[in-house]
């Protein structure tokens, strides 16, 4: 009888580390994807010199994200930081939204 109810508890705490599992490695997908289109994104802004409406185009359909900048504007060879963030609503490591977020610096004029 008591095995029954030790495998009736460690189930309950199976599931719970299978979900704290699951947000883990959903949090590092979302954060390699917003890795690799900042990384494209620090390409194009190095390329026009700031964030255009194509660019936050480009972020929205690739990534589900949104592009801001840190920096205003930047001029040639100088460096314009931005950030891109996605909202993610985890299983069981909070109850309210997480924000993932990456942040990257381009050198405006460095691939011309």
């Amino acid at each position: 009888m008591s095995y029954k109810l030790s495998l009736l508890l460690s189930l309950f705490f199976m599931v719970q580390v299978f979900l704290f599992q699951g947000d883990l490695c959903f949090v590092e997908a979302i954060h390699n994807e917003l890795d690799a289109v900042a990384l494209t994104a620090s390409y194009k802004i190095s390329m026009c010199g700031y964030v255009s409406e194509e660019l936050r185009e480009f972020v929205r359909k690739e990534a589900k994200a949104e592009i801001y900048t840190v920096t205003p504007s930047a001029s040639f060879g100088e460096a314009l930081t931005f950030s891109v963030y996605r909202d993610y609503r985890p299983f069981v490591i909070s109850k309210e939204n997480m924000r993932i977020s990456v942040t990257r610096t381009a050198i405006v004029g460095y691939f011309n």
